[in-house]
């Protein structure tokens, strides 16, 4: 069988289980329909996951591809990568698929940062600066600014001649906060005439409307730009690794040769048929956007402060050292974050299910109160 033929065969094969399964897999199917409603303590909100994924048609084309688990997934990145560029209106060319953004973020290291310095903003998702240090690069962290958000002026006054890559995460992980659009557009297209610019919208699905933008007309323009996207928050597929980089060709070619491993032949058809699962991801972003303003609104009504948040987690000051807050919360049965220096009086908490929020409300205030 020619490359060609396995390639049409396995589309039609995803493409067939996401719109319905066999009869004889039709129990496994309405499974698969079901969000996971059901308290599995201790509860999980400490690292961000989406727990109302995968949605039905990724499930359904999990299942499918199973028959093919026992070969190498190369044959279904093309067909991704296809599906991400019209969505995204690049050419094929311009997407690199990884293994997880995470993946990405290593291959960007590997392929600017072995010397010069990384500029970032401080706290941030730190995996690129942690593997970038590593290999010898330098890290200038600078500080956000009263609001917790990314301060542009010191960030373009932190770049010099010396700057490999500057890492802009927006909205940024742990605190949440987002740049207004324009206002980030403009800093990242002045900045990447200076240096390659990567910015990671891990979270901008779960943005409320009007808050930011997405960077990706920059990479249509022919910036020196890279956006990272994932499909491990919104579409629920954190264990199954499946993440991708948009850029201009040639530094998409550069990124391509420090590929370190290929993704999975489930991650791939799960992420493939979650993108037109149009229904789950819109009914999925309501029910975390509506848990988490259930969560700042716990906070308005105890007294606590937190960052705005624009991801599916919320960045709040407890009113104790937060290892103490993270025993109380353990005490209940729940995980919550660890605290990011040097805002250590803080506490990141993801956004669970509706049953989770609410186990979780429940629990803050009754420590909180005493």
């Amino acid at each position: 069988m020619k490359t060609g033929d396995m390639d049409r065969r396995q589309l039609l094969s995803l493409a067939l289980a996401a719109a319905a399964l066999p009869a004889a897999g039709e129990a496994v199917a309405r499974k698969a329909q079901r969000a996971p409603m059901s308290l599995r303590y201790p509860l999980r909100l400490s690292a961000n996951e989406n727990p109302w994924g995968p949605g039905p048609q990724a499930r359904a084309a999990i299942i499918a591809a199973t028959d093919d688990a026992c070969r190498y997934g190369l044959s279904l990145q093309a067909p991704l990568a296809q599906a991400i560029a019209a969505k995204e209106g690049v050419g094929r060319e311009q997407i690199v698929i990884g293994s997880g953004s995470g993946e990405l973020l290593h291959m960007l290291a590997l392929g600017w940062c072995s010397r010069g310095e990384v500029v970032c903003p401080w706290p941030t998702f730190n995996q690129l600066m942690s593997f970038a240090e590593k290999l010898g690069a330098g890290i200038k962290k600078v500080p956000l600014d009263a609001a917790m958000k990314h301060d542009l002026p010191a960030l373009a006054a932190a770049t010099s001649p010396n700057t490999s890559l500057l890492y802009v995460c927006n909205p940024n992980n742990p605190t949440g906060t987002v740049i207004d659009g324009p206002a980030l557009r403009a800093f990242c297209s002045e900045m990447a005439q200076r240096t390659l610019v990567v910015v990671d919208e891990a979270y901008l699905e779960l943005v409320d409307e009007g808050m930011t933008s997405g960077m990706i007309d920059l990479v249509r323009e022919g910036a020196n730009v890279v956006v990272l996207r994932t499909f491990s928050k919104l579409h629920g597929l954190a264990g199954l690794r499946i993440g991708y980089a948009l850029a201009r060709p040639d530094v998409a070619a550069r990124l391509r040769q420090h590929w370190m491993t290929s993704p999975s032949v489930l991650g791939l058809a799960a992420a493939t048929a979650s993108l037109g699962d149009t229904e789950f991801l819109t009914r999925t972003r309501a029910a975390l956007i509506a848990d988490r303003q259930r969560v700042t609104a716990a906070c308005d009504e105890l007294g606590l402060a937190y960052a705005p948040p624009q991801g599916n987690f919320v960045f709040l000051r407890p009113g104790m050292p937060v290892n103490d807050f993270r025993e109380k919360m353990k005490a209940k049965q729940i995980e919550v974050g660890r605290s990011f220096e040097p805002l250590r009086e803080w506490c990141r908490v993801s956004v669970g299910t509706t049953d989770e929020t609410t186990v979780f409300i429940d629990a803050l205030r009754a420590i909180v109160k005493g």
